[in-house]
């Protein structure tokens, strides 16, 4: 697919073309930032957090605080119920896939697993049913014609299941239709993109794939060393999807997949969604648009975006790429972040970021330094080119396409 001329911000001719786009076909995150903790920031939220990270709490303990205070605004008060739908609609997004779990120890994952579908459950109820949490395809239709908004559970990391396959139907019965087999380090099915060495995937990683396979959660490669994921691909009898990720040929960043793995995804009949994380889409030289645009070069512009899209499109075929953005979180904006606030007060960091993975929380996407702004990145993708049938399977119908075969 040939690419145009870049530009930083898209003009407001195709921006409303993008917001048309999004107003008629269902428009599907495959990982959306954390419709909770990770979404609006209200003043009261902000003060809250500020509170906490004056008192030296790191990025959960924060989280959590603001969690606790958007769920008790919401509750009480029906203008926040409003401002919270409202910057739904100007994200113009249908509905996103939301982590209940990522990284921890793993001792405690599947109790930390459903406390947050427990809470994920409890916040959606507040909402009369213009938000709630969906299970098939057919959900996701229906919130769409009905003009509300959805949410379906995954997991980052398969360590909720432990060592008991049998899990796999309660993680099903609690709504997750998704599942990494690692987050960045290496669990007992595989390794992570973070690990030392990469053993790729473990004989009882395959017995996972087997049973998800049967069950019906879709293996998801996103954070999985490359030899995790050629494993999987081989492995996997459905297809499997990499819910955010990127192309490690433009970026060279662990975090993104290697385009033979890429093609192998395609070729199970998968999905790959580009992420909008600077770090994995920005080379480690940064990137000269953003310093152009006079934003620091760890920042990334829509472009980049872009560019990553493109290349998997030309390594996968138009039928399996979307977006995954992971990022656009108000609350990085709101607070100022250090490194050493991502990473947990005391214990072993079981998140896994080095100082080499340039992981910066201050980094943003220019263009789309909020997910309510998603329209931006549609109207980028048809600026530069892309024709318009491509671009309603990129925003949704691809991811749709694989959810409904799950669906069945």
């Amino acid at each position: 697919m040939k690419s145009m001329e870049h530009s930083f911000i898209p003009s407001d001719e195709y921006v409303q073309h993008a917001r048309d786009l999004h107003k008629n076909n269902i428009v599907f995150d495959s990982l959306a930032p954390g419709f909770i903790d990770e979404w609006l920031v209200t003043p009261s939220m902000r003060e809250v957090g500020l509170e906490v990270q004056a008192k030296g709490g790191t990025r959960p303990a924060i989280k959590e605080a603001m969690a606790r205070r958007l769920i008790e605004q919401c509750t009480q008060d029906n203008e926040t119920r409003r401002e919270y739908l409202d910057y739904w609609d100007r994200a113009g997004v249908t509905a996103g896939n939301y982590t209940l779990y990522a990284s921890g120890p793993p001792d405690t994952a599947y109790e930390a697993t459903l406390r947050a579908a427990q809470q994920a459950q409890q916040f959606a109820q507040l909402f009369n049913g213009e938000l709630s949490v969906a299970n098939t395809a057919n959900e996701v239709e229906a919130a769409y014609k009905a003009r509300h908004h959805v949410v379906m559970f995954n997991l980052q990391s398969a360590e909720p299941v432990g060592s008991d396959l049998d899990r796999v139907d309660k993680l099903h019965e609690l709504g997750v239709r998704s599942m990494q087999l690692t987050y960045n380090l290496r669990t007992r099915f595989g390794d992570g993109c973070l690990e030392t060495n990469d053993g790729g995937l473990s004989r009882f990683g395959e017995a996972l794939i087997e049973k998800m396979n049967s069950t019906g959660i879709i293996v998801d490669l996103s954070h999985a060393s490359a030899g995790t994921a050629k494993d999987a691909v081989a492995a996997s009898r459905r297809p499997v999807i990499a819910s955010h990720t990127a192309a490690r040929n433009i970026s060279g960043h662990r975090r993104g997949l290697w385009d033979e793995v890429l093609k192998g995804i395609s070729d199970t009949g998968g999905y790959a969604g580009v992420v909008i994380l600077p770090a994995f889409i920005v080379g480690a030289n940064g990137n000269d648009n953003a310093e152009r645009a006079g934003k620091p070069r760890s920042w990334a512009t829509l472009d980049v975006v872009v560019d990553h899209i493109l290349h998997l499109v030309n390594v996968m075929g138009t039928d399996h790429v979307g977006v995954g953005t992971d990022w656009g979180k108000p609350y990085y904006n709101a607070l100022t972040w250090t490194p050493e606030m991502v990473k947990p007060q005391r214990g072993f960091n079981w998140i896994g970021w080095r100082p080499e993975d340039r992981f910066d929380p201050n980094a943003q996407t220019y263009g789309m330094e909020t997910w309510d702004q998603w329209p931006n990145l549609t109207a980028a993708l048809l600026q530069r080119g892309m024709p318009e049938d491509v671009v309603v399977k990129i925003i949704g119908g691809n991811y749709m396409r694989v959810l409904r075969e799950f669906s069945q």
